[in-house]
């Protein structure tokens, strides 16, 4: 028969309880995350050149003029199409009203007045993936 003295029963408590905390930690620390699909439109412009890190820099800017220094870093740019200035954001669930709202509000990139069409907001990147505003059923017509 094993026996331990009080000493030891309290550290492996000790220790069990720690391993359990932190497993609760890391499992809560897991954020949710919300995809954007956008696009930047100019007024009275054709095609405007905007390569994917200064499309990113133009959304870290809208989020910094709203929210300042500490809202830029929670965006990150998935997918970029340079050719109709479309991409797909990804951020935490946390921030998706601020980034929706920064998005809105900005109006202006190198004294050129813009704005952001926000196409979508996802909880998945499979929801981007089916547009229910640009689906076309087939209408059967009974006679």
């Amino acid at each position: 028969m094993i026996y331990y003295s009080k000493h030891a029963c309290l550290l492996i408590f000790i220790l069990c309880n720690y391993i359990v905390m932190n497993v609760r930690k890391t499992k809560f620390s897991f954020s949710k995350k919300s995809f954007f699909r956008i696009q930047l439109e100019f007024e009275n412009e054709g095609y405007v050149d905007i390569g994917e890190t200064m499309f990113k820099f133009v959304v870290q800017q809208a989020v910094k003029n709203l929210f300042g220094e500490i809202g830029e870093c929670f965006v990150d740019v998935i997918k970029y199409d340079p050719i109709l200035l479309e991409a797909i954001l990804a951020t935490s669930e946390r921030f998706r009203v601020q980034l929706h709202g920064a998005l809105t509000l900005f109006s202006c990139y190198e004294n050129k007045r813009c704005a952001f069409r926000i196409h979508q907001i996802s909880p998945s990147l499979m929801g981007l993936a089916s547009d229910s505003q640009q689906m076309c059923l087939p209408i059967h017509q009974s006679l």
